[in-house]
This record gives C-alpha cells, sequence and structure tokens, in this order.
C-alpha cells in the first residue's frame, strides 16, 4: 500500500508539472507576438479573428464520426478495467497483515486450531495458504511448499489474465485512431476530386483536421490505458512478493521448528 501510494504521489507530481510547464508554454506564447503569423494589413477582420479563435475540441470529436464513437466506448470500458483493478488489487484481499501478524503468533504458540479458525473469518489468498499448511503440517516440507505456492500462484495468475484487458485497450485505440484518419483522408481528396479547384485548399485542410481528430483521441485514450496497465502489473508483482514474505516465516514456524525435538 506504501508503494502504491508513492507511485501515486510521483504520477500527480508529473501531471501537476506538466500541467505548469503546459500552463507557462502558453501564456509565453499569448504574451509574445509571432512574427511570421502576424495578420498582413490585407488581413480582413474575420481572419484576423478566426485566427485566435481557440479550438473547440468537444464540437471536433463529434466530426469523427462511427470511429469516434468506438473511440468512445472504449474509453469507457478502459475506466471501467481500473476502477476495477484498483478496487480488486488491495493488500486486504491477497495478504492482510494482521492475518499474518495473528497466525504467527498462534502457529509459534501452538495453537493450530485457533490459527485455523482465524482463516476461516477471511477469504484472502494468504488464508486460504495458512490453512493448507496447517492442515496438511505432518507431511515433508517440499511437498507443503510446493502446495502453497500453487495455491498463490492461481490467484496471482487470475490477476495478470485480469489485467491483460488494458493492454487491449492501449493497443488498439491508437489502431482504430488511425483507421479514422484513414477514412477521413480518402474522404476529403475525394471531395478534392469531385469539387475540384472550387473548394480550395480551406476544404481540404478542414477535412484532414477532421479526421486527424480521430488519431488524437486513440493517443488520448492509449497513453493513460498503457500506464494503468504497466502499474497494476507492477502491483500484481508487489501483492506476489507480500504473499511469499507472509508465509514464509509461517511455514518455518508449522513445519520446521515445531519438529524439532
Amino acid at each position: 500500500m506504501r508503494r502504491s501510494m508513492s507511485y501515486l504521489r510521483i504520477i500527480s507530481l508529473f501531471v501537476l508539472l506538466s500541467c505548469i510547464m503546459i500552463h507557462s508554454q502558453t501564456q509565453a506564447q499569448n504574451d509574445t507576438p509571432s512574427t511570421g503569423a502576424a495578420p498582413t494589413a490585407l488581413a480582413t477582420d474575420a481572419e484576423i479573428e478566426a485566427m485566435n479563435e481557440e479550438i473547440d475540441w468537444l464540437e471536433e470529436t463529434k466530426k469523427g464520426g462511427m470511429t469516434m464513437i468506438v473511440l468512445l466506448v472504449l474509453s469507457c470500458a478502459g475506466v471501467a478495467f481500473v476502477i476495477e483493478r484498483a478496487w480488486a488489487l488491495r493488500s486486504v484481499r491477497f495478504a492482510p497483515r494482521s492475518l499474518a501478524a495473528q497466525a504467527t503468533a498462534l502457529v509459534e504458540a501452538g495453537e493450530f486450531d485457533g490459527a485455523l479458525s482465524l482463516c476461516k473469518t477471511q477469504s484472502s489468498t494468504l488464508a486460504k495458504a495458512i490453512t493448507f499448511l496447517v492442515t496438511h503440517r505432518e507431511q515433508s516440507y517440499e511437498t507443503v511448499s510446493l502446495a502453497v505456492a500453487d495455491i498463490a500462484g492461481r490467484d496471482i495468475r487470475d490477476q495478470h489474465s485480469r489485467t491483460t484487458p488494458l493492454a487491449v485497450v492501449a493497443s488498439l485505440a491508437p489502431l482504430l485512431g488511425l483507421l479514422g484518419t484513414m477514412i477521413g483522408m480518402i474522404e476529403s481528396f475525394k471531395l478534392v476530386s469531385l469539387y475540384g479547384d472550387d473548394g480550395g485548399a480551406s476544404m481540404l485542410a478542414g477535412s484532414i483536421a477532421k479526421a486527424l481528430i480521430t488519431t488524437a483521441v486513440g493517443l488520448i485514450i492509449a497513453i493513460p490505458a498503457l500506464a494503468a496497465y504497466h502499474f497494476f502489473k507492477q502491483r500484481v508483482a508487489a501483492i506476489t512478493n507480500a504473499i511469499e514474505n507472509c508465509i514464509e516465516p509461517l511455514m518455518v514456524a508449522v513445519l520446521l521448528d515445531n519438529r524439532k525435538p
């Protein structure tokens, strides 16, 4: 939990610094007049207003067509997966520290029935491993060690497989954005072939800008999804280490210390 909190602090600091840098750069661009893009004396008031007008991203996304709808559905799926993973990958569901401390104290005192009763009140991976360990404490160390590792490994593999959809979202989003861009480019050049020079460069530029919005949205979806995938993958690895650190002293206490003459 402490490690995840440190990751969240790092990510929050990075986002804050990025926002400050972007704001500073935007403010500097607004304060400094651009010589290359300055309107000439021949420019009309409408052209000057159009040059200073900001892009309405919400309106641009509405022009993306069916590809944009699929991207929005994919983004909703990505958000749902992130919420589910954040809720599921909690330490209390796998290796609660209170259970490890209480079970270790009971085992060292020789109260195996008390340890079993304690584990029955919980459904964590550590509780299942301790239950098997105490129940089969008469078996050899190697046999019990392999069985306990298999119990924990099944839950870990299940969590790995449930994290994979985030990687799928991160892979599909830019491809769908590129597909929407290609479709838009084909449509824009089709307009040029139909109208020729009547539409001019403005019609072509507007169509290309409309087409490129899908790629931008695809990248906006893919980047956070990829970051979340690697974060939760690291979280599963941290849970694995926590289970191993909790179960190892219990195995020593049950299978080795209690067998000493």
